[in-house]
């Protein structure tokens, strides 16, 4: 058994066992020797069968796995059975062949991996699929609780996380599965000026050392990722991974949630000088209740906030009344200090906070 890297490595080995060789495969189900490591819907996959349908069934002849499942042939099938990172047990299983029988075009054409693991994970890959709607048909994964719907897609890679050991409930993932590498393995974090960080009591430390070397992974990396809340703290931070292997890396992923800075938006400076303008009725924000707001009545030199008929003078740029004291002020309250026929808006708007509109209603002359 070859032992790999990447699953990238197995889709694309050249050690495969051939099984049936550019044979036409139409109705049948070929039987194909399975692993007793694997369960699906509580039976061990010791067989599998593959039908010249497009369909595989583990440890019986079921529809499991439809990818494309209509009257397809199946022309050539592979098997091998092999380990990731030296750890992990794979089957891995290749449909090749076209989407409708007795039409074997390119246009046609259609290759697919299924990988088992003994993890209870199955890995999907679709090397080539069929671009017209009119050559394709159902894909799912039928399981012991439900059926999981798919979308094949050239060159993409889907999988199935096992949610149980018996292999009754899966749930979809759309990229390739993702297994902890078995290595010793360290992380530490550096900023964009190119200092170092490891993680002592859930904080931040700044190392004196700046060479990345084996040693220094291994005195002060950490074994988790660090969690966001610490990076956000650094300028441009960066995810240093070691681990003590020859092979490659594995593959990482992370959910990231971006929160901007507070943002600080102002109008332009309104005009009220009109004569047949006598006043401000009142102020409406169509915008989150958390946005904040501030006026001027002198093009910007100062702002001003409102409570409960009290004017304040605020100094900081990103201070301000809520949109509740904005929209309380009086009619006398902006009589008070609406005296210079101008009106400045400054909002601060912070995280995933949202304005879409300030109406400003005035009080005029009868015509």
């Amino acid at each position: 058994m070859s032992d790999y890297g990447t699953i990238e490595e197995i889709l694309s080995s050249n050690a495969m066992t051939i099984l049936r060789n550019n044979s036409l495969q139409d109705d049948g189900t070929d039987v194909v020797t399975g692993v007793d490591w694997f369960m699906y819907k509580g039976r061990a996959a010791t067989t599998i069968y593959v039908s010249g349908n497009s369909w595989m069934g583990f440890g019986e002849n079921a529809e499991h796995l439809r990818v494309v499942r209509r009257d397809t042939d199946l022309m050539t099938l592979k098997r091998e059975e092999g380990t990731l990172y030296g750890v992990y047990r794979f089957l891995h299983i290749r449909w090749e062949g076209f989407s409708v029988h007795n039409n074997r075009i390119e246009a046609t054409r259609m290759n697919w991996d299924c990988i088992l693991f003994d993890t209870g994970d199955i890995c999907v890959s679709f090397d080539v699929i069929p671009t017209n709607s009119s050559y394709l048909a159902d894909s799912s994964l039928i399981t012991g609780n439900e059926t999981i719907s798919f979308t094949p897609l050239s060159g993409k890679v889907i999988s199935f996380k096992h949610l149980d050991d018996t292999g009754m409930s899966f749930e979809y993932q759309d990229y390739a599965p993702v297994f902890l590498d078995p290595y010793n393995r360290r992380y530490l974090v550096s900023d964009a000026a190119g200092d170092l960080y490891t993680i002592e009591e859930e904080a931040l430390v700044k190392l004196s050392e700046t060479e990345l070397t084996a040693e220094l992974f291994e005195t002060y990396g950490v074994q988790d990722v660090p969690p966001g809340e610490l990076l956000i703290t650094l300028q441009d931070p960066t995810i240093l991974y070691w681990h003590d292997s020859q092979n490659y890396f594995p593959p990482f992923r992370a959910t990231y949630t971006g929160v901007p800075v507070p943002q600080v938006i102002y109008s332009e400076n309104i005009d009220m000088s009109d004569m047949t303008i006598l006043g401000i009725e009142k102020v409406t924000c169509d915008c989150d209740e958390h946005v904040l707001f501030a006026v001027s009545f002198d093009d910007g030199e100062s702002w001003w906030g409102c409570v409960n008929s009290n004017w304040y003078r605020l100094t900081e740029e990103k201070s301000g009344m809520s949109k509740a004291a904005l929209e309380a002020i009086s009619v006398d309250a902006w009589a008070e200090k609406a005296t210079t026929g101008q009106l400045k808006y400054r909002i601060v708007i912070s995280g995933d906070e949202f304005l879409k509109s300030i109406t400003t209603d005035y009080l005029n002359t009868e015509e």
